[in-house]
């Protein structure tokens, strides 16, 4: 025998094919352990545990198999569509053989292309005449040796499984010469084990076996219930995995060219098979009651494996008893059992377990799914009437192009059926069957015609009329095409139905709840095509979409309702629309305003309704975060996009970017467009901050919508943190998080925080328990999305200033109304916002936001005080005056006077504020980093900044022709009454002090004149 790491081929890969099975993944591993370089490919998904190169692909396919042949040296061919007696019986013969016949050419083609040294074949004691283990008195032995293949002469296996595994040993006999390190054949009996199916209708007896007595034990009847095929005198032999294991790598390191059994030469009867299983777990077989159900499949009557040969050549045998293996078997599957009770109630459990008491019949004949494509199509709107024919034709071409292969093999195969919807009144298709004679003539034959009285351009109607057909016709999966699309990848058929079951898998729902979109490269990352299941029509009885819808909204209305349950996916699989998309189509476009409320939450109810107790466990909460964008700074946007969520969340990232010429537009797109959780919209124009995210609000459709500046850093558990606080006060308006900046260490970003013009941008980590805040910046603020008509005002700057207050101060007034709470504090939902232009000096912006807000003491009278002492800008306006009217009376004196008072009040305001800071409050900025002189200085510029504020409330008053407010006693009170009458004595206070002070100094100045 040669050790494998001394063979030739050791410095090449090892195929292992079917490696994600059963057999396959147990010798990968072990193969793996001793250092070889493994290379696994299997139909199923990557396992959580591998470890070795793994590759998802179908054997099936000749290019597939070209491609994982590159570098191999040694191949171990497992890939097989098998199972037990529920799976390999006669109803199954003629799919299983083309299967695993074409799994098999195409594995030796390859190998033998390819120039693989090795081949190892998986084998099957399927092999052995069916009459040498029939013909067998009950209770009687029947070993069968390696020559006992051809004993009548003929071959005699047992079904189609058998011949198909005898035709591929005289295969690898026929091509053993070109393989220079020879080939192997083994023979197996019946392998079991931890790690191998056992609920599915593909496991073999044991752990058949050892799920019913788990079961059993479980549901803790006075007399357990065994299910047992046939009348429990079968006899067979088992191999446990690991001995299994050991001989296969026996095999394949010794020179041996011929069949090898590896089995048990150790035989039981089903009934002994049963009383092992139930010792197993601890249950007495004398408070068992036996069911022996003679109509389900039984195989031979006697099946043992002569080892004699396999002993003298490889020198093994099995060293694990049926016994031991049996209880190691066990208790696997009681962990697997439990795991599957896990998250359901004692009924459903209950239910579960009586299930898993019986075993089932697989018909793969029957794994048959219909996919229903609902295909209105016109001759109106294009240049000639024939062009609709020139689009069907492309169409009906890409649709055979890329479903041949599901329509023809696979262990789940497909069937296409189309759904041709026409106008009455369209003469040109209606005359013949012109449509009907294109998709023919391009290999698509199952064609329904459906002729529909509606409203031109009523897209929806017709949709949903093919959607009741396709129902109606038991149609399993159905999609709304154009007759001018084109699908660009083969294989979307499987591939859907896999994203489905992964779906179902991921969710916990039941398969076909969801909506599977294709990726339109005409309108990236919006469902344009969604595909959903009979499950949906079953919960609506046949509706495919609400009859509200005229032709636009229907694909992101499925989309978004499934999203609402985490089963909503933009998959792989690429379709091209040649008009339409997110252009002009072939009809005027009628969109549905504000589906996004009643219509989506009217449907969401129903399939919660179907979900039942299930509902609350699988509904996800959805966030749709809004970030209008001007400058379109990838690096910022990035941090942003690339935010996760909890598993318990559903988000959607919605970009409206307001400078239409901005650089950063195309590779924005270029790194995001496609994802579906990203939609980029562009304004045609500048619409300023207000209207931008107004269009962000209409895109949004989620329970909360998130708006977040496009320059912030979010903290990268942001998205963690706004869950906890939405579900921990769900009856709130929305949540104000902390807005941070980076530490003031220049004199200008100290005096911006003293000036107080960022007090609330962090209001939530001053008052984190507050459960009623006044308001919060829209740099970082989330809001309840409500049909309540809340908008950002568009007579606030297009820069901003004041319309964040305004949105907060609405939608909080509502939900109180309706006996619900205001804006919470959420201080660990942080984010950082950088300084503007990097700190630089300039005082534009403030004065700016101060021209917007001043607008909310004539929006909101309620929220407004008086103070009778005027504030700096009105102090400059009336002194100001008076020097102006002094010049125009040539009053020099009066005007020297009135020129003492302008001066006066920026100095009565810049000292007030130095007493204020320095003496009376001792201010401390732990924002800040500078001291000494340096601080000082930074209280003087504070001062400016505060006055130009009041400037520009003022000029910001005057503008909109409020003269009385602008030169009146009317404030309007930041805290919106939220906080008693504490902060408006400050103010008050404030402007009185700063008017005596005003007073002194304008008299002071006034003696030296």
């Amino acid at each position: 025998m040669v050790p494998l790491q001394d063979q030739p081929t050791a410095s090449k890969l090892i195929l292992v094919t079917g490696g994600g099975g059963f057999v396959g993944a147990a010798v990968a591993k072990r193969l793996h352990a001793e250092g070889n370089r493994i290379r696994v490919i299997d139909t199923v998904p990557r396992p959580s545990d591998s470890y070795f190169e793994y590759i998802q692909g179908d054997l099936s396919d000749p290019s597939c198999c070209k491609a994982v042949m590159q570098g191999v040296g040694t191949i171990l061919h497992f890939a097989a569509n098998m199972g037990g007696m529920g799976t390999i019986h006669e109803g199954n013969d003629f799919t299983i053989y083309r299967d695993n016949q074409n799994i098999t050419l195409n594995v030796l083609d390859a190998a033998v292309r390819n120039g693989v040294s090795c081949i190892l074949f998986a084998s099957s004691a399927c092999v052995y005449p069916d009459h040498l283990q029939s013909q067998v008195e009950k209770n009687d032995d029947m070993k069968l040796s390696e020559v006992d293949a051809f004993d009548s002469g003929h071959p005699s296996p047992q079904g189609l499984y058998g011949l198909e595994k005898l035709v591929g040993e005289m295969l690898l006999q026929l091509y053993a010469p070109k393989f220079s390190a020879g080939i192997r054949i083994a023979r197996l009996h019946n392998v079991y084990g931890p790690g191998g199916s056992w609920h599915d209708g593909r496991e073999k007896a044991p752990a058949a076996f050892a799920r019913k007595a788990i079961a059993a034990k479980k549901l803790g009847d006075d007399r357990a219930v065994f299910e047992i095929w046939g009348d429990g005198r079968q006899r067979r032999s088992f191999i446990y995995i690991d001995d299994c294991v050991e001989g296969l790598l026996r095999l394949l390191r010794s020179d041996y060219p011929g069949p090898v059994n590896i089995g048990s030469d150790r035989s039981v009867s089903m009934q002994d098979l049963a009383e092992i299983a139930l010792g197993a777990v601890g249950i007495d077989v004398s408070r068992t009651t036996f069911i022996f159900d003679s109509k389900k499949p039984v195989g031979v009557q006697a099946r043992n494996s002569d080892n004699r040969l396999v002993k003298k050549e490889l020198g093994w045998e099995p060293q694990i008893s049926l016994e031991d293996g049996m209880r190691r078997t066990a208790r696997w599957i009681d962990e697997e059992v439990r795991g599957l009770l896990d998250g359901h109630d004692d009924s459903d459990g209950h239910s579960i377990l009586l299930g898993l008491q019986k075993s089932i019949v697989l018909d793969l004949g029957a794994t048959m799914l219909q996919f229903g494509v609902l295909l209105p199509i016109t001759s109106r709107g294009s240049a000639l009437p024939g062009d609709c024919l020139h689009y069907l034709r492309k169409f009906a071409a890409s649709l055979y192009s890329t479903t041949w292969r599901d329509t023809r093999s696979g262990e789940v195969q497909f069937r296409v059926k189309v759904y041709l919807a026409f106008d009455y009144d369209d003469e040109f298709l209606l005359e013949g069957k012109k449509a009907e004679t294109v998709l023919r003539e391009e290999g698509i034959w199952d064609v329904t015609r459906l002729v529909c009285n509606f409203p031109r351009g009523h897209v929806c109607s017709h949709w949903r009329e093919c959607a009741r057909k396709a129902y109606a016709d038991g149609c399993d999966y159905m999609s709304l095409f154009g007759d001018d699309v084109e699908l660009l990848d083969e294989g979307w058929l499987r591939e859907l139905h896999r994203i489905f079951e992964d779906i179902s898998s991921d969710t916990g729902s039941p398969h076909g709840l969801g909506c599977v979109a294709f990726t339109d490269l005409s309108f990236p990352g919006m469902p344009t095509f969604p595909v959903i299941h009979r499950r949906h029509l079953d919960i609506f009885e046949g509706n495919v979409i609400p009859s509200e819808f005229i032709n636009q909204d229907g694909d992101p209305f499925l989309f978004q309702l499934y999203r609402r349950f985490g089963s909503s996916t933009m998959a792989p699989f690429r379709i091209r629309n040649a008009v339409g998309g997110s252009d002009d189509a072939r009809y005027t476009k009628q969109p549905l305003h504000e589906w996004t409320f009643d219509v989506l939450d009217k449907a969401t109810l129903a399939v919660e309704a179907s979900l039942g107790s299930r509902a609350h466990d699988i509904r996800k909460l959805t966030i749709d975060i809004i970030v209008p964008s001007f400058r379109v700074q990838i690096d910022t946007l990035s941090r942003i996009l690339d935010l996760k969520s909890s598993s318990t969340c559903e988000v959607m990232f919605i970009i409206i970017i307001d400078d239409p010429t901005a650089a950063g537009i195309v590779e924005l797109e270029r790194k995001y467009a496609h994802r579906p959780d990203v939609r980029i919209r562009v304004n045609k124009v500048n619409l300023g901050a207000s209207a931008t995210r107004n269009r962000g609000m209409k895109e949004a459709s989620g329970n909360y919508v998130f708006f977040l500046d496009d320059d912030v850093v979010p903290q990268p558990d942001i998205l963690i943190e706004a869950e906890h606080v939405i579900r921990s006060s769900p009856n709130c308006a929305g949540f104000v998080g902390s807005t941070l900046f980076p530490p003031a260490d220049t004199v200008f970003k100290s005096a911006v925080h003293l000036a107080g013009v960022t007090y609330f941008w962090d209001i939530a980590s001053k008052f984190p328990a507050c459960t009623d805040l006044p308001w919060g910046v829209t740099a970082n603020l989330i809001a309840r999305r409500n049909k309540d008509g809340v908008q950002y005002d568009l007579r606030f700057p297009k820069t901003g200033g004041g319309e964040d207050i305004d949105f907060c101060v609405r939608k909080r007034d509502l939900f109180v109304k309706a006996d619900k709470e205001g804006f919470h504090a959420a201080p660990k939902v942080i984010a950082t916002h950088p300084w503007w232009h990097d700190g630089k000096r300039s005082y534009w912006r403030f004065y700016m936001w101060a021209k917007g807000d001043g607008a909310l003491i004539a929006m909101f009278p309620e929220l407004c005080y008086d103070d009778w002492s005027p504030h700096s800008a009105q102090l400059f306006l009336f002194t100001s005056i008076l020097a102006f009217l002094a010049i125009l009376s040539r009053d020099l004196p009066s005007f020297k006077v009135s020129l003492v008072t302008v001066v006066s009040v920026f100095v009565a305001n810049v000292v007030h504020d130095l007493y204020r800071h320095l003496i009376r409050d001792k201010t401390v900025e732990p924002r800040s980093t500078i001291t000494g002189f340096h601080w000082v200085v930074a209280i003087f510029e504070s001062s400016i900044i505060r006055m130009m504020s009041e400037g520009g409330r003022l000029i910001g008053q005057m503008e909109r022709g409020e003269l009385a407010l602008a030169v009146g006693q009317r404030r309007f009170d930041w805290f919106s009454n939220r906080f008693g009458t504490g902060p408006r004595d400050n103010e008050r206070k404030n402007n009185r002090e700063r008017l005596v002070l005003w007073l002194i100094v304008a008299i002071t100045l006034s003696n030296f004149i």
